[in-house]
């Protein structure tokens, strides 16, 4: 049987081909033979088209050649697809673990695994547990993900909720892959938006700020928002709010310039932010107390929501900290990479197929692009070398990220170092959200109506659990989907335990943990330990499988090649998929098959303990009668894969529920 730690199935078998194609004649590179799983298990384990592929590459002469040399008259793929097939099998150690293979028009080959490597691959995830599907193919690579990125003085929606749910899922997933992962998250800590609340909070004569620090930070989150609705709104509709708050938004740069300094040591760069103040409404002392105490209302806030949902951060980026940003715009501005127009300093992009956009704006006041260019030098030097970063933002900021890449290139600051992972909207059936207008759609809402709702429906159930599966829900809600598409949030279905959903994951998780525990307190005590019910699979290696454990089995393995893929396309939703699908394969198999015996009624009952048992249905293994061992053996499996799977997505594995 197989017992290679580093084992890769599908490179042997891309190898075992390769040779094949050698020993015909036929030159064919490694990156040429794809191998897939068949829609229908019927036709194999793994396929391949490498024949239809060299058909298309080659002449017809070639073919023709090449067939009347190697295999007689053939000169078509199908043919060239059954020659393979019969020289796979001089290799002679791919016996090991390939039952057969042949050929099916037009010109594919299908690969069958044995029963044995199967079996063994079982127990390497009981042997390797939850570093299962660990492979070293990122191993030296250092990856800063950058994610979550709330705003302070602003809510956290269920738009951050995604971008955690991603960030995090691709950062442990990563991990899985051998990547050092950097964690980060940029948020924006100076604007017209907190300018605005700013100005609502100093609209209410009531307010203390003393008196507020005894709030919960609910009440600061709330009290927040409204300010920002009153700001938001009178700037639109009275010019002496609307000049007031313009007075407020470059005090509060003054301020972060001041602060940055003070607490960090970090330099202000060269503008004056005072000079454009043109109102003597509010002094730059009392904005900078309010502005301080208020950003950490926001940042306690949201440090509260990152706990809740198993996230955190080894460094937190502030617009704040990169106002230095303003004098690369101005290098750039002198090395012609940028120009003036209308007052401003942008970017023509005409030149390399991209959008023009603004760098600092004609107030004097640098964007977010501005912004970029003082935060990508940090991200790159903070942490020694970095390979690349990966920004996870909505798809909208694509054009922002394709100019700054470019502008970061032609300064030197990087070259093919930074990725956009784009993520798109979520919303509910009220449609897209606003927090402008006071109706946003919070994350902790999310989480906190999930929660009740699954409170409902399991009045038993201890909070802690509740909590569990509300972040599953959420959670797998938003990762099961693509991060290219829409999703439209439904609370029934993320909180189902009959469709694809968390709790559906969850729950299936939780019933292996509760076989795997009724093995433990049966009578014949001991026997539910893996290494002695590998024993079995020592003296009986091929078990008789029935339909339902084969078809358990052949997906088992394929759990690595999922976690590979996933890390090469940052696609958390391949997990998803797979244990799904895992879950419910073992679920057919559970609902059909009885995983333990139950306790002879014709033995006798010495003790009331004894009796006790047998009339509540006590379980007892039998390791050589009815399977059970093997299928006690194949549930640990499945509940391990179920958990290393769950923990990749960052999310809770509860043992019962």
């Amino acid at each position: 049987m197989i017992n290679k730690t580093t084992f890769d199935i599908t490179q042997e078998i891309k190898y075992a081909i390769l040779e094949a194609i050698k020993s015909l004649g036929l030159e064919v590179g490694p990156d040429q033979i794809k191998l897939e799983h068949p829609g229908n298990e019927d036709y194999g384990d793994y396929s391949s088209n490498i024949a239809l592929k060299v058909n298309e590459q080659a002449s017809n002469i070639a073919i023709k050649q090449y067939s009347n040399k190697a295999i007689g008259q053939a000169d078509n793929p199908m043919e060239l697809a059954k020659a393979i097939a019969g020289k796979i099998f001089l290799n002679g150690s791919i016996a090991l673990w390939l039952d057969r293979c042949n050929a099916v028009a037009p010109g594919f080959i299908n690969l069958w695994l044995k029963n044995d490597y199967l079996v063994s691959e079982m127990e390497r995830v009981l042997t390797q547990k939850e570093k299962y599907g660990q492979n070293r193919s990122l191993t030296g690579k250092k990856i800063m993900v950058e994610f979550a990125h709330p705003n302070t003085h602003k809510a956290f929606h269920i738009g951050h909720l995604r971008n955690i749910s991603t960030g995090e899922a691709v950062v442990r997933i990563l991990e899985h892959n051998g990547a050092q992962v950097v964690r980060t998250n940029y948020q924006g800590d100076v604007g017209i938006h907190i300018a605005k609340c700013l100005w609502g909070i100093k609209q209410d004569k009531t307010f203390l700020l003393k008196a507020s620090a005894d709030w919960s930070l609910e009440q600061k989150a709330k009290y927040m928002g409204k300010a920002y609705v009153v700001g938001s709104d009178s700037y639109d509709k009275s010019d002496q709010a609307d000049q007031e708050i313009k007075d407020i938004n470059y005090l509060i740069y003054a301020a972060a310039q001041k602060y940055q300094q003070k607490e960090h040591g970090i330099q202000p760069g060269s503008t004056d932010y005072m000079k454009f103040v043109k109102g003597s409404a509010f002094s730059l002392d009392e904005i900078y107390e309010l502005w301080v105490e208020t950003r950490q209302w926001s940042l306690d806030y949201f440090d509260s929501i990152y706990q809740r949902v198993g996230s955190h951060f080894d460094r937190c980026y502030f617009e704040s900290q990169c106002l230095r940003g303003i004098d690369k715009c101005y290098e750039a501005l002198e090395r012609g990479i940028l120009t003036k127009s209308q007052g401003a300093i942008v970017f023509d992009g005409n030149p390399y197929g991209l959008d023009t956009r603004v760098f600092v704006n004609s107030l004097g006041l640098p964007t977010y692009e501005g912004k970029e260019l003082g935060l990508v030098p940090m991200e790159l030097s903070d942490f020694g070398h970095i390979d690349r970063i990966i920004h996870v933002v909505t798809p909208e900021q694509t054009s922002f990220f394709q100019v700054t890449f470019k502008v970061e290139e032609l300064l030197g600051i990087q070259k093919d170092q930074q990725y956009h992972l784009a993520y798109n909207w979520v919303k509910l059936k009220q449609g897209k959200m606003s927090s402008r207008v006071g109706n946003v759609i919070l994350g902790e809402w999310v989480l906190d109506e999930a929660k009740k709702r699954i409170k409902k429906a399991f009045p038993k159930t201890d909070d802690e659990t509740i909590e569990a599966i509300a972040v599953g829900a959420a959670k797998h809600a938003f990762l099961k989907t693509g991060t290219d598409n829409e999703i439209a949030f439904d609370f029934d279905e993320s909180i189902s335990l009959d469709g694809n959903s968390g709790p559906y994951v969850q729950y299936t998780h939780a019933r292996t943990q509760s076989v795997l525990a009724k093995s433990q307190s049966s009578k014949v005590k001991g026997q539910n330990d893996n290494a002695k019910l590998k024993t079995s699979l020592i003296t009986n290696p091929n078990p008789n499988l029935n339909d339902e454990e084969r078809a358990i089995l052949r997906y088992l393995y394929r759990f690595p090649e999922v976690v590979r893929q996933a890390g090469e396309d940052y696609a958390p939703n391949l997990i998803c998929i797979y244990l799904y699908e895992l879950a419910q394969r073992f679920n057919v198999f559970y609902n059909k098959h009885r995983i333990l015996q139950l306790k002879s009624q014709k033995s006798k009952v010495k003790t009331t303990t004894q009796k006790s048992k047998l009339e509540t249905g006590a379980f007892s293994l039998h390791p050589l009668a009815g399977g059970s061992a093997f299928r006690l053996l194949l549930t640990a499996a499945v509940g391990q894969i179920l958990q290393t799977g769950l923990t990749l997505l960052g999310i809770p594995a509860p043992e019962k529920m």
